[in-house]
């Protein structure tokens, strides 16, 4: 759980950085950087939701285990 955090919290840095270089620099093709933002953003969504599915499935197997769930 902890390094899906992480992992998220990095690819949303990098897309805060990549924007404000993008902004001020235009250091790559507008078409190339929508790409690499969707891509980030698309991965960000998949890796977390994975995350939190996998803790709800956790989650609900202890207290299934522990007795408080038939």
């Amino acid at each position: 759980m902890k390094i899906a955090y992480i992992s998220c919290l990095v690819m949303f840095a990098l897309a805060a950085i990549v924007t404000i270089l993008q902004m001020w620099l235009e250091f790559m093709a507008w078409d190339i950087y929508l790409k690499v933002i969707a891509t980030l953003g698309l991965l960000f969504l998949v890796i977390l939701g994975t995350a939190l599915a996998r803790r709800e499935y956790l989650s609900d197997s202890k207290l299934r285990n522990e007795g408080y769930i038939d």
